[in-house]
């Protein structure tokens, strides 16, 4: 029984810890790109490919391909692409549905998707997007998690 108490703890330490990157990454993101995008808005369609193309990624395994969604990205964009594989490398890239929050800005947005991990475990996944030249890029930033 403590072992459970302590697992539940510790399932919310890391809630709360992710829950809190989370509103850093978007705070972050929002403040340093608000005056780097130009052109027609951000297009939801583009949005909703890119999200496929990285959960396709995400179930491969296949780090250099989430790279090339972020890019141009920053220098710690491979470092990031590898903990993301870490954490949910493998999960089901089909039949979800993506719930976005871009509360702070529409060039940014948040990803979050329920699905399930390589054992049928449900599973979140929490990325963020980035609005840049008329394209929708992966965020591997160094607070990547959406």
């Amino acid at each position: 029984m403590g072992i459970e108490n302590y697992r539940i703890e510790t399932m919310k330490i890391r809630l709360l810890a992710t829950t809190f990157m989370a509103c850093v990454v978007l705070l972050f993101s929002a403040t340093s790109l608000s005056g780097c995008t130009s052109g027609p808005a951000p297009d939801l369609g583009k949005r909703d490919a890119v999200v496929s193309s990285v959960m396709q990624a995400l179930n491969a395994q296949d780090k250099d391909q989430l790279v090339k969604l972020a890019q141009p990205g920053p220098q710690t964009a491979d470092s990031n692409a590898q903990l993301m594989i870490s954490e949910w490398g493998g999960v089901n890239d089909s039949g979800y549905t993506p719930v976005y929050s871009s509360e702070l800005s529409p060039d940014v947005t948040a990803v979050r998707v329920n699905t399930t991990d390589p054992s049928g475990n449900p599973a979140e996944v929490k990325f963020s997007l980035r609005w840049n030249d008329n394209s929708w890029l992966l965020n591997l930033g160094p607070d990547f998690r959406g």
